[in-house]
C-alpha cells in the first residue's frame, strides 16, 4: 500500500492529511507540541482515533513515548536516544525490536523487523507535485507501521518552528 503526504504539510504544520495516489484523503494526523512533541494522533476521516502517541514520564535521560490503539491500550514503546550527536530510535512491539535503515534526518528511511522491511518513506514526484511516498510492505498491521514511521519523523523534527494551521 502506498500513501502520500505533501512535503510542506509534513514539514511545517502540526496537522496534515495522508492521501492516496489520486489525492483522496485517507487519514488525519494531528500533533500537540509544548517543549517538544507531547502527543500525536492518527484519525480516520470520520474523526475516529486509530493510534495515539503520548510522551510518558521516565527517569531515563531519553524521551520515551507510548503508542496506544483505539482502545487506549499500549501496544508499542518508542525511545529516542542519541548516538554520535544525532538521534536514533528504539521501537519495541510485542517484545520485538524494530530498527531503521537510511537517513531519518532527511526523511528517507525504512523500518525493519528482524525478518523483513516493513515500511519505507522517500520523496517522489507526482502529477500534482512533490510528495513523500510512504510504502507499507507488510500485510500485518499496516496502519500501525505507517503511524510509527510518521511518529518517528515528527519526533525527529520536534524542535523545528511551526506555522499555525
Amino acid at each position: 500500500m502506498k500513501f502520500y503526504i505533501k512535503p510542506k504539510h509534513f514539514a511545517q504544520y502540526r496537522s496534515f492529511k495522508i492521501r492516496d495516489a489520486q489525492q483522496g484523503e485517507l487519514f488525519k494526523i494531528k500533533g500537540r507540541y509544548f517543549l517538544g512533541l507531547r502527543n500525536l494522533t492518527m484519525r480516520d476521516m470520520n474523526a475516529q482515533p486509530l493510534y495515539t502517541l503520548k510522551r510518558t514520564f521516565s527517569m531515563s535521560p531519553y524521551r520515551t513515548y507510548s503508542v496506544l490503539n483505539d482502545e487506549q491500550k499500549t501496544i508499542a514503546q518508542i525511545r529516542r536516544t542519541y548516538g554520535r550527536r544525532k538521534p536514533f530510535y528504539i521501537i519495541d512491539i510485542d517484545d520485538v525490536g524494530l530498527h531503521f535503515e537510511g537517513t531519518v534526518k532527511d526523511s528517507v528511511f525504512s523500518l525493519h523487523s528482524t525478518k523483513e522491511k516493513l515500511v519505507e518513506i522517500r520523496k517522489t514526484t507526482m502529477p500534482w507535485g512533490e510528495a513523500y511516498e510512504i510504502e507499507v510492505l507488510t500485510e500485518q498491521r499496516p496502519l500501525l507501521y505507517l503511524f510509527l514511521l510518521i511518529a518517528v519523523d515528527q519526533m525527529n523534527h520536534e524542535r523545528r518552528t511551526f506555522k499555525h494551521d
